[in-house]
């Protein structure tokens, strides 16, 4: 169209056509008479097959994008035979090499376009490096058809004598034009080679086919770039051009190409019972494997939405999920058996039904044998109790019995010094007993209670002369059990301190592990000898060993150190 638009300013703007064809009404009617009498007449009729061949493969080819390319190339073509017939006829020298020039921009694009198909089939386009190609290749394209249409200012893809009256014939190929031979070799072969390893075996036949009417062409150019005489006869646009169309044709009725080619048959050989029905809910085509509508279905798909996949059923048939895919002026609705499914189904819930009450009933039980084991703790729990009490108050009125008279100072210390110990005796038995009223298992002995308890300890034990504190650091609540286990183990460690000189006391209990607690108590006194080797401190041994507890012992002149590992559930 630009080059038919220009042709007027042309004669004008040469003055030797103006003089004598001043009137471009009757240069156009010279040239189209000439046209129909002359040998440009099969070009024209290509033209119109090549266009008809364009919206013919715009409506077998499925994919839109392929489908895009491939009308491009029978645009191009057909703007190609009409830009040779134009060529032709051209008046000037100038117009006639632009016109000549032109010829390698359908040469340039169809072969990228090509590769650009075999991108597509490939499913290359989705990545990121492949796209970037895709661009490098457009520029490339670009650039080589500014080179050839600049030609007459370097004359370096076709060398010859502008001033020659035979330069039309009389030319010479320059390395201009053997990069466009290797652009358009590179593009078609990475078309084919594409083509193959995206393709299936079925398909891999076909695409031979296809290579093999390409090889024919590359042997037709090559012959036409020789000058061999049986190949200069032929016109080379229109050869090109017929090979091109003859390759994708090829791979369109092939199945390289997705297309429509003989869908009418795959659709009467599916085993489906598959319809596509109108928005009046009238049937245009069914499969041979298709039933009758049941009742009910018609209603489903006028209840919902028009432009959605959905799966529904109907009361009249129950063993048949329905699935309605929207499509242009209608849908196409696909019904499955689905009564082993069903039935597996039924089975399913059944069984979960039997899992279920087992379910329930390991539920029962386990609560069952929860509440036995929480009585057998605190049954245990209470002997223990009971035990110590027992101990403790032996000990109690061992030390009442055996108090001396007063009658010195000296007895009266002794006998101030047995009172004090039946007084912790006292305490350790309040303590110990109010552990019979906790539950085991409850949640009463957190950070917040034994700190408590551990205060109250420290200021029994400072009314007896011994100064004591104790930092509590635990995160999780212990069991009653637990805590009668330091009970013990603290009223140990106190009692051992309550026979040196000057003692004090430190308490630390931490979480050890998400399974145990530690217990630290560290003693300073007066003493100069070596703690751990004093009687008492076998008998605090002694006892740590029946605490069921791992423990370590550890003294100096003046000092005792004691650490204790027990189970944080108390078990």
């Amino acid at each position: 169209m630009i080059l038919f638009a220009s042709l007027p300013v042309l004669f004008r703007s040469d003055p030797f056509l103006s003089s004598r064809t001043p009137a471009y009404e009757e240069v156009s009617t010279e040239v189209f008479e000439n046209l129909v009498q002359s040998s440009s007449f099969p070009l024209l009729i290509a033209s119109i097959v090549f266009s008809i061949w364009g919206v013919s493969i715009y409506l077998r080819c499925l994919d839109a994008v392929l489908r895009r390319r491939l009308v491009a190339i029978a645009a191009i073509c057909t703007l190609w035979m009409i830009e040779v017939v134009v060529k032709y006829k051209s008046f000037t020298q100038a117009y006639t090499s632009l016109l000549w020039y032109l010829y390698y921009v359908p040469m340039t694009f169809i072969p990228l376009l090509f590769q650009l198909c075999g991108f597509r089939l490939a499913g290359l386009e989705r990545r990121r490096a492949w796209r970037r190609y895709r661009v490098v290749l457009l520029a490339l394209a670009s650039v080589i058809v500014l080179f050839v249409l600049t030609n007459d200012l370097h004359h370096q893809v076709f060398c010859f004598d502008p001033s020659s009256d035979g330069w039309a014939n009389d030319y010479t190929y320059g390395w201009g034009y053997a990069v466009i031979l290797v652009w358009s070799a590179v593009n078609y072969v990475g078309f084919f080679i594409l083509v193959g390893l995206s393709s299936s075996y079925r398909i891999r036949r076909f695409t031979l086919t296809a290579a093999l009417v390409f090889i024919a062409g590359a042997f037709f150019a090559i012959s036409y770039a020789l000058r061999v005489p049986w190949a200069w006869k032929l016109n080379f646009s229109l050869v090109y051009c017929i090979f091109c169309v003859m390759a994708l044709e090829i791979c369109l009725e092939s199945g390289v190409f997705p297309s429509y080619h003989d869908i009418a048959g795959i659709f009467d050989t599916l085993p489906l019972d598959l319809k596509v029905m109108t928005h009046d809910f009238e049937v245009a085509y069914a499969t041979p494997a298709s039933e009758p509508l049941a009742d009910g279905v018609c209603d489903e798909l006028r209840a919902r939405e028009h432009d959605r996949m959905h799966a529904f059923s109907v009361v009249s048939r129950r063993d048949v999920m329905y699935r309605a895919f929207p499509l242009m002026g209608g849908y196409a609705l696909l019904g499955q058996n689905v009564q082993e499914l069903n039935e597996l189904n039924a089975e399913l819930a059944h069984r979960r039904a039997e899992l279920q009450r087992q379910n329930e009933l390991l539920a029962a039980d386990y609560d069952l044998k929860a509440h036995l084991a929480d009585q057998e703790a605190e049954a245990l729990l209470i002997q223990d109790v009971e035990q110590a009490l027992a101990r403790s108050l032996s000990s109690l009125y061992d030390l009442l019995s055996s108090l001396p008279p007063l009658t010195d100072e000296t007895s009266l210390d002794e006998r101030y010094r047995l009172l004090q110990c039946a007084k912790m005796h006292i305490a350790y038995c309040k303590r110990k007993g109010s552990l019979t009223l906790a539950r085991h298992g409850e949640s009463g002995f957190d950070r917040d209670r034994i700190q408590l308890i551990a205060n109250e300890l420290a200021s029994d034990l400072r009314t007896l002369g011994v100064d004591c504190a104790s930092i509590i650091a635990i995160g999780q609540p212990m069991h009653a059990s637990t805590v009668s286990a330091l009970y013990d183990c603290v009223y140990d460690f106190a009692f051992f301190a309550y026979t040196t000189e000057h003692p004090a006391l430190m308490y630390h209990l931490s979480d050890h592990d998400p399974g145990s607690v530690e217990l630290r108590a560290t003693l300073v006194s007066a003493d100069d000898i070596d703690l751990s080797s004093v009687p008492a401190a076998r008998e605090l041994e002694r006892a740590l060993q029946g605490r069921d507890v791992a423990y370590r012992l550890e003294g100096e002149p003046g000092e005792l150190r004691m650490i204790v590992l027990m189970p944080r559930s108390g078990e």
